[in-house]
């Protein structure tokens, strides 16, 4: 059994084509799902054939391969969920964190904040 040792760096969204950690993951989705399947329809006939062990045994492969791969294919991509909270990162550092509202929509909240109080009812969000 071998482990390769290189140290991933997080912060670098770009990755050579050529590293294992990009090597098409969408065969290895692809995989898990068709193994899930065959699993699923072990399950099912072993249910069928009233066989325990073989029908516990392809439901822990079940779960393990089709939760899995089900899970891969739900869950958003790596690379645009970071491109997404890079983007938003930047934009808040141009705002330095405070939120811009224009001054119409800052007399409007006022107005609102103001009728509110005055007629004792909770103030709608807009």
């Amino acid at each position: 059994l071998v482990f390769d040792a290189r140290v991933v760096d997080m912060a670098s969204a770009e990755r050579s084509p050529a590293s294992p950690a990009s090597a098409s993951p969408v065969s290895l989705k692809f995989s898990l799902l068709v193994v899930g399947v065959a699993a699923a329809l072990s399950t099912h006939f072993a249910w069928r054939a009233k066989a325990t062990n073989v029908f516990k045994a392809s439901y822990a492969a079940t779960w393990l391969t089709l939760g899995t791969a089900t899970i891969l294919y739900v869950q958003p991509d790596r690379e645009e969920l970071e491109q997404k909270l890079r983007a938003s990162a930047a934009a808040r550092a141009d705002t330095n964190g405070v939120t811009l509202v224009s001054a119409a929509d800052r007399e409007a909240q006022i107005r609102a904040l103001k009728g509110a109080s005055l007629s004792g009812e909770e103030p709608r969000p807009r």
